[in-house]
């Protein structure tokens, strides 16, 4: 009877994790959106972004947690290490918008399972199963079909840049599922004032320019209040490899919020690329047990 309770458990605890990771996925995939829709400057977006960020994960935490963001465990090196790594990832792939279109950046950030895969190889001997390899090649192939036509000019520094976040990303996720009781939303609220502080001298006098201002104070809430949240919840329940690949998804969702909102529609690449990431993404999630 134990052993069945505890397999129940275990299935029920997969389970919240996968809708949290489904939760970050979709919140996530609304930074493209985000950063289209405000026409501030970066400084004045990464600066309102990283107070409001930090103001909703506060929120969050002091009415659905018991976590209190003054608690000593909140500093113990993995927190401190997930806070520098989302301060780093996060800025990074804002600045990866801008510069680059939202398709090719989102084809760096989709080789997430592949790092992450890497990384258990390289630091945890862990070798993942032979489907989470063909689900994560599938991943990237799919993503490379809705690129399409070939890259721009800013497009590679993009994605350099979204490379520096998929790495941070990928962090995360290890150190949440390592450290699963170590408190990771007052590392994720030190994160986002961090990236305020890191922007404060770049503001300029639109910072309070309404439309913008309420913008950027949306993307705040929305991607790192609810996006953080849970990724940071949603990765300490199920496998690294399996959150990875949930992450993946907000890939084919990108474009589907700028299609819904600003009226770019996806072309038959996007659309097709969109299909197979999320059908790689799903058959990854339900065959790989190892």
């Amino acid at each position: 009877m134990r052993e069945k309770s505890g397999d129940a458990h275990v299935r029920r605890e997969r389970v919240v994790g996968i809708l949290l990771m489904l939760g970050s996925a979709t919140s996530f995939s609304t930074i493209g959106l985000f950063t289209r829709a405000t026409t501030q400057s970066l400084g004045d977006v990464l600066f309102l972004r990283g107070v409001f960020g930090a103001l909703a994960i506060w929120v969050v935490a002091r009415l659905f947690t018991k976590q209190r963001m003054t608690d000593r465990e909140n500093f113990r090196w993995p927190a401190l290490a997930v806070a520098g790594l989302f301060t780093v990832g996060m800025t990074s792939l804002v600045g990866a918008y801008r510069l680059g279109s939202v398709v090719n950046v989102s084809v760096i950030y989709a080789t997430i399972p592949i790092v992450v895969g890497l990384a258990q190889l390289i630091f945890f001997r862990r070798r993942p199963s032979p489907v989470f390899w063909v689900s994560g090649a599938a991943v990237v192939i799919g993503v490379g079909v809705m690129a399409g036509g070939g890259l721009s000019g800013g497009d590679l520094a993009g994605m350099g840049l979204a490379f520096v976040m998929t790495v941070c990303v990928a962090g995360v996720i290890l150190i949440s599922r390592r450290h699963r009781d170590t408190p990771m939303l007052a590392a994720s609220a030190l994160a986002c004032l961090l990236s305020s502080l890191l922007a404060a001298p770049f503001l300029d006098r639109d910072l309070f320019d309404p439309k913008g201002f309420a913008v950027s104070a949306l993307f705040g809430i929305v991607t790192l209040g609810l996006g953080r949240v849970f990724l940071v919840l949603g990765s300490g329940r199920v496998p690294s490899r399996d959150a990875s690949l949930i992450d993946v998804l907000d890939a084919p969702m990108t474009p589907v919020w700028t299609w819904l909102v600003l009226g770019e529609v996806p072309g038959v690449n996007g659309i097709a690329g969109g299909a197979v990431v999320i059908l790689a993404v799903l058959l990854g999630v339900r065959y790989d047990r190892e």
